[in-house]
């Protein structure tokens, strides 16, 4: 079989990065606040209502190596190509032997019923015997097992396409084993850490997919993604036995604490107090703006302490962590208070 590589017209269709939980929060919070841009081009980010709840998927994490199969097409013709996350690949310079493996099995039929107009990326993790080890699959053939489809540079939802596979080829859908869902407010994202790692530890102790193949040893962790439309939050949690690589593992909250800040701030971050906020920089000749938010949300914060400080004493809650919950419900009220009366 003659493989034709031309390096100068191949465009790399990296799968993206995933990062940490607080990196996916942190997305989901600056894409909700966006509000488009100003005169001078610059973004506007206003949070001027909750954020919403949104439903993850988590499937499996295999320890393998990042590899893909890519279709582009050219009006009716379609070439194929091979890469893995950082290059591209030829039989003279594979990796893990996956393209060489990928040749000798029924590839190009996993698009038969795939609609795309430019490209389309078939994503998955390339594992087993040879590739990584320590891991539960590292004990099985190899095989490429699909997490991921990108059809004209968008990520699709992998429900849609769960049906993606070949068995007899060694060619899984990470859709076919174990998989999760979780519920996580965007408000309060760090209620659903406790659970995040329980799951975690549990997939670290025995690998859903090991068992599957009836092989018992240890797993890495799980991916979660949400995925809507244009919208795609997607972010790894690796159990403790993985903690020296560069994704730290998350830490246990005490949830009783965290539910008693939020009762907190609902006693005492009234709309009273609030409003009262708004007298004071009257009083104090600062202006309604949105430049002053520092010194209201000061205002309210110093109120709430001064007036308060005998209940967060009963109550034995940490003033340091109240901080950022009080400006949170003060902020969203300052800004709808400008936005509607400026």
């Amino acid at each position: 079989m003659k493989v034709v590589y031309n390096l100068k017209h191949y465009i790399m269709k990296s799968f993206t990065d995933i990062g940490q939980f607080r990196d996916a929060i942190r997305k989901i919070k600056s894409n909700y606040d966006y509000q488009g841009h100003d005169t001078n081009g610059d973004p506007i980010y206003l949070h001027t209502q909750p954020y919403p709840t949104l439903r993850f998927r988590g499937t499996v994490k295999l320890h393998g190596t990042n590899s893909a199969v890519v279709a582009y097409k050219n009006n009716n013709e379609i070439r194929y190509e091979f890469q893995c996350r950082e290059r591209i690949l030829s039989l003279t310079y594979d990796n893990s032997n996956f393209m060489l493996t990928m040749l000798n099995k029924d590839y190009k039929s996993l698009f038969n019923n795939i609609v795309f107009s430019d490209s389309c990326v078939i994503y998955g993790e390339w594992c087993g015997k040879g590739v990584q080890k320590g891991m539960a699959i590292s004990e099985l053939p190899k095989m490429f097992v699909i997490f991921a489809i990108r059809i004209d540079d968008v990520y699709q939802d992998m429900e849609k396409f769960k049906y993606l596979k070949n068995e007899e080829q060694n060619i899984y859908n990470i859709m076919q084993f174990e998989t999760y869902t979780i519920d996580i407010d965007i408000n309060n994202p760090e209620l659903i850490q406790n659970k995040l790692i329980d799951l975690t530890l549990n997939v670290e102790a025995e690998c859903p997919i090991g068992k599957y193949f009836d092989v018992i040893g240890i797993g890495e962790g799980i991916i979660w993604e949400y995925i809507d439309n244009d919208k795609r939050y997607v972010f790894k949690v690796k159990g403790e036995k993985h903690q020296n690589s560069k994704v730290k593992t998350l830490t246990t909250i005490n949830v009783e604490e965290i539910q008693n800040i939020k009762e907190f701030v609902e006693y005492a971050v009234t709309e009273n107090r609030l409003a009262q906020g708004i007298d004071k920089m009257n009083e104090l000749k600062i202006p309604l703006e949105m430049k002053s938010t520092g010194d209201y949300l000061r205002w309210i914060y110093n109120d709430v302490i001064k007036e308060e400080l005998d209940t967060i004493v009963e109550n034995g809650i940490d003033v340091k962590k109240i901080g950022s919950a009080i400006s949170a419900k003060a902020r969203t009220y300052w800004i709808n208070y400008l936005n509607s009366n400026l």
